[in-house]
């Protein structure tokens, strides 16, 4: 491992995990260059989850860490147990990037940057994260707001935590998002015990709040967003999630091509973009990108069907 840069403040360590369970020539390119212009500012590793008993590309040959879901049960047995019960895996891929956090190789560093495969910068990338290492936060995330801003969260039902843990609890959106080592240290630790369950973009900030860790918003317009960097990096809020709106959202895709290859489809420079959804045949673009329209038209035909 090359020596570890350091932060402007002169203080802190941090480094950039990009983690993936697909590998093509699309993702290593767009890995490379990741790495190519966020490593002036900060190391990056790659870390490759590796499906046991799936058919497809190996594990790619330059990946610093394979992380196997058994290797997470080892780490922590309560929580694989919990995302066996579950059949939606989504919400347990912290079980992934917490253990390639873990790895001894990454033990200098102080704070972990989690870069999600489908997110994408319209810039260079050492223009986010040289100005990010000045932001403070255990937790630095996106989208952050209280269950009672969204009761309707589609997780919320298998979310459980310790009585009067806190009130209201937190919801995030994690794509791309940074976890202190304090905090790290601290979740696992309370992943090892029973009391806490659930998706881990409601999990995680919900402890992270209820112990006392801080919580900062890297930008957009969410009512958590300091005003220094309000609109920054991205635009609108959660409540721009399943919308077009937005550069930063959880569906649909915001594109098919990455900027590397494709700068010109990207509307707007230096912003996040999530998801960028590469290697789809047509009619799953298609299928990705209008399903939310199907989805009401369908709806609204019922709706008048009901009328007539």
């Amino acid at each position: 491992m090359t020596e570890a840069k350091t932060e402007t403040n002169g203080a802190r360590r941090d480094c950039v995990v990009f983690v993936t369970h697909i590998w093509t020539s699309e993702v290593a390119e767009h890995y490379a260059r990741l790495k190519r212009e966020a490593g002036t500012v900060l190391d990056v590793f790659l870390a490759y989850q590796h499906n046991e008993g799936e058919l497809g590309t190996p594990a790619p040959v330059q990946a610093d860490f394979v992380v196997r879901m058994a290797d997470s049960a080892r780490h922590f047995p309560l929580r694989h147990q919990e995302f066996l019960q579950h059949p939606t895996p989504w919400g347990y891929v912290d079980l992934v990037w917490i253990t390639a956090f873990l790895d001894p190789r990454l033990a200098a560093y102080d704070r972990f940057w989690l870069v999600e495969y489908d997110v994408d910068f319209s810039g260079d990338w050492a223009d986010f994260f040289r100005p990010a290492a000045g932001y403070e936060g255990d937790l630095l995330t996106t989208r952050i707001h209280p269950l009672s801003a969204e009761p309707s969260y589609y997780f919320a039902p298998i979310y459980r935590q310790p009585a009067h843990a806190i009130a209201d609890p937190l919801i995030v959106f994690m794509p791309i998002s940074r976890l202190s080592r304090r905090l790290l240290e601290h979740y696992c630790g309370m992943l090892l015990q029973p009391g806490w369950h659930g998706h881990f973009e409601m999990l995680l900030p919900s402890m992270a709040r209820a112990d006392g860790f801080s919580i900062a918003e890297i930008g957009g317009n969410d009512t958590q967003t300091p005003r220094e960097r309000w609109g920054h990096h991205y635009d609108g809020s959660h409540l721009d999630m399943h919308s077009m709106g937005t550069t930063h959202a959880y569906r649909p895709p915001r594109g098919f091509r990455y900027f590397g290859s494709a700068p010109h489809r990207f509307r707007q420079r230096n912003r996040i973009y999530h998801p960028i959804k590469v290697g789809l045949s047509l009619r799953r673009r298609l299928h990705m990108r209008y399903l939310p329209q199907l989805k009401k038209l369908r709806a609204f035909s019922r709706w008048l069907r009901g009328k007539a």
